[in-house]
């Protein structure tokens, strides 16, 4: 398929996509614009796409979360600062980096979108084209092997609400160079 075919067919959705969670319409415009770029770039670079809606609305919510994360005011703490020695970068950011590395792509990828994202199941469905009870099912399982991944090689300590209040590397995990070198760009401590 050419660049104007999938623009026609995908555009007035994206743009709905972007309106409900864009307040101004000149950045969501250029959201817009910046996505239909990177798919003309796509287009054009050797990699083919398999599906062009996920793709799009894959790349339409990162687009949407950098100009979010542009907008934020930048805090700056002494490294110090915290007691813990655990950095102020969020978690999740390894949580996402492993899920889109270590997990096969079909569980990966309504995960993501599900826990990182934040996006409702039913539009995940939508956008992955499947049925509302095959996404839950591969959410469930995805979340089953992340699980899995993640008690193998670290000690997780939780209050008496459930939640984590501490974690340490297992001494005898080896983790790959991709990883580690993930966690020390997250600058997150074990």
């Amino acid at each position: 398929m050419n660049f104007e075919t999938i623009w026609k067919e995908y555009n007035p959705q994206l743009a709905s996509f972007i309106q409900k969670r864009i307040e101004d319409q000149v950045a969501a415009q250029d959201i817009l614009q910046e996505v239909g770029l990177k798919l003309f770039n796509k287009l054009h670079s050797e990699v083919a796409i398999k599906n062009y809606k996920a793709w799009l609305f894959q790349v339409t919510r990162h687009t949407i979360a950098d100009y979010y994360r542009k907008k934020q005011p930048v805090l700056s703490l002494p490294l110090d600062s915290n007691p813990d020695n655990h950095s102020g970068n969020c978690v999740c950011d390894l949580s996402s980096f492993v899920i889109k590395n270590y997990l096969p792509e079909k569980y990966a990828t309504p995960l993501h979108l599900s826990d990182i994202e934040k996006m409702p199941q039913k539009e995940i469905a939508q956008v992955l084209n499947l049925s509302l009870t095959a996404t839950k099912s591969r959410i469930q399982r995805g979340r089953k092997q992340l699980k899995e991944l993640i008690l193998n090689c670290v000690d997780i300590s939780y209050n008496n609400k459930a939640e984590i209040t501490d974690f340490q590397l297992k001494s005898d995990c080896h983790l790959p160079i991709k990883l580690l070198d993930e966690i020390n760009r997250l600058k997150i401590v074990f």
